[in-house]
């Protein structure tokens, strides 16, 4: 009988890469669970495989070998559609680049999540509702002032504050978030550092997370390091602080 506390599991996932007539083993048996509530960061020196990693655990690719289930369901295997579906509904992903749509206004990208749940009927009916919950994330993200404003006229950090908004704007059960802090100030850093911390903490949502940054790993239930394509967790603070040094993106 599957564990009720286990919302996310990883079995002995691989995925390897072409590149010409080689081939790069990136992910070599990737096992992982995670408890409904958890904050895990996951860190590791680039091209490790954590963006990939994400990648499968949200099914945005299919692993080589290996399964993903999620709320006791295996989703690896699903058809598009049915990803498309879990993807909308129940996991959110904030990426180190944003992702905004720039002929969107902010508060036009942080609906964009509920437009696409609805056919054209049921957004007619629930459109009011939607707005509703968007301008409580922009206001809880300090963006009600900036909701008309296009992404080029953000600051980098108010782009990562709009795209965590429309992660959440369906009301997500996991989060996965890939070098939320990786293209910010230390200022903005910090702001998106305690604003995850406390969605985890005061809404109990399941974070997965990809970091270079050593504050935000430390906010982490638990620190797993990707090296040689497995995961082992990481407990003295001497070897997540040499995992950190090793900056750069993952592919």
């Amino acid at each position: 009988m599957p564990n009720s506390s286990i919302l996310l599991e990883a079995r002995d996932l691989h995925k390897s890469y072409h590149k010409g007539r080689h081939e790069i083993s990136v992910l070599r048996g990737v096992d992982l669970r995670v408890e409904e509530g958890e904050l895990i960061a996951i860190v590791g020196a680039s091209g490790s495989g954590k963006s990939t990693l994400l990648h499968l655990l949200g099914t945005l690719d299919v692993p080589d070998r290996g399964e993903v289930w999620f709320a006791g369901r295996r989703v690896d295997r699903l058809s598009a559609s049915e990803k498309d579906r879990l993807r909308n509904c129940e996991i959110g992903f904030i990426f180190q680049f944003y992702h905004l749509l720039p002929e969107l206004t902010l508060l036009e990208n942080v609906l964009m999540p509920a437009m696409i749940q609805c056919s054209l009927w049921s957004w007619w009916l629930r459109r009011w509702e939607a707005h509703r919950r968007a301008w409580e994330w922009l206001d809880r993200l300090g963006l009600r002032k900036r909701a008309r404003s296009r992404p080029q006229e953000l600051s980098g950090g108010e782009m990562q504050r709009a795209a965590m908004a429309r992660a959440l704007m369906n009301r997500p059960r996991l989060l996965l978030a890939d070098e939320p802090t990786g293209n910010l100030d230390l200022q903005s850093a910090q702001e998106v550092t305690a604003l995850l911390r406390d969605l985890n903490r005061t809404h109990k949502l399941t974070i997965i997370m990809v970091t270079h940054n050593w504050e935000l790993a430390q906010q982490a239930d638990r620190v797993l390091r990707l090296a040689e394509g497995k995961l082992t967790p990481l407990t003295e603070p001497r070897n997540l602080s040499a995992a950190l040094t090793c900056g750069g993106a993952s592919p």
